[in-house]
């Protein structure tokens, strides 16, 4: 790995972890990052190692604001998805899933339907959400502004938000981590550009946790919202654009 694209991933994951702590989700320009400077065989584990330190950073600086009733129903199923999507190969449109993950964005930000539903069907939300992002991540990974709009549809707090979604990615991104080591010999011959990108993770989640303690709850709604639905539009546009549909 050159040591000009090393600094450009260095200083853009700083940025990029910095903006998911302070707001929300970036709708894969990491993975849009590394992919774009690195072979594809070592981009989408390197995608993997970032995100999950990132998102391992931001859970445990915001620890005490995860919902931790959401999370323990959203992991098991969760894992069972991925692991079913990783042993069973099936031929899907791609763009026809990410046009679906746009809408569900949009219905997450702007129809109260947890609301509508009650508090009685949480435990079946959470957990189907888990089951279908789970498999999802494994086909496109475009799954974070979906489990991030899916937490904040239930009236949290901007912290709890960030900290819940942060937990569950986590866990998503780090079970990746642990194929791709078994998987390939790959993430140990850029060891030490890794440990840089997870330090830069780290430091940019700190510094945006900070932004966030300091932000108003009406900033983070207008902003949180803005950007996702701004990646839903995105997500639709492309995923009808790349399926044919016209």
């Amino acid at each position: 790995m050159e040591l000009w694209v090393t600094a450009t991933i260095t200083a853009a994951t700083f940025l990029i972890s910095l903006f998911n702590a302070a707001i929300g989700p970036t709708g894969g320009l990491q993975l849009a990052l590394v992919a774009g400077l690195l072979p594809p065989q070592i981009s989408i584990p390197t995608h993997a190692v970032i995100t999950g330190v990132s998102s391992l950073a931001r859970a445990i600086q915001l620890r005490e604001y995860i919902d931790w009733a959401l999370f323990w129903r959203f992991v098991p199923t969760s894992v069972a998805g991925t692991a079913v999507a990783s042993f069973i190969f099936v031929q899907i449109d791609e763009g026809i899933l990410l046009a679906i993950i746009g809408l569900s964005i949009l219905l997450n930000n702007f129809v109260p339907y947890q609301r509508i539903l009650g508090r009685k069907a949480a435990p079946f939300m959470d957990s189907a959400v888990g089951l279908i992002t789970g498999l999802l991540t494994v086909f496109i990974g475009a799954t974070g502004p979906l489990i991030f709009t899916y937490i904040a549809a239930g009236d949290r707090e901007r912290r709890c938000i960030v900290a819940t979604a942060a937990a569950c990615m986590t866990q998503q991104h780090l079970i990746k981590v642990v194929a791709f080591t078994f998987i390939s010999a790959l993430l140990f011959q850029y060891a030490w550009q890794l440990l840089i990108f997870a330090g830069a993770a780290i430091l940019g989640t700190r510094a945006g946790a900070g932004v966030l303690n300091r932000m108003s709850e009406r900033t983070f709604r207008i902003g949180f919202k803005s950007v996702t639905s701004l990646i839903a539009l995105y997500l639709v546009l492309s995923g009808l654009y790349g399926s044919g549909i016209r």
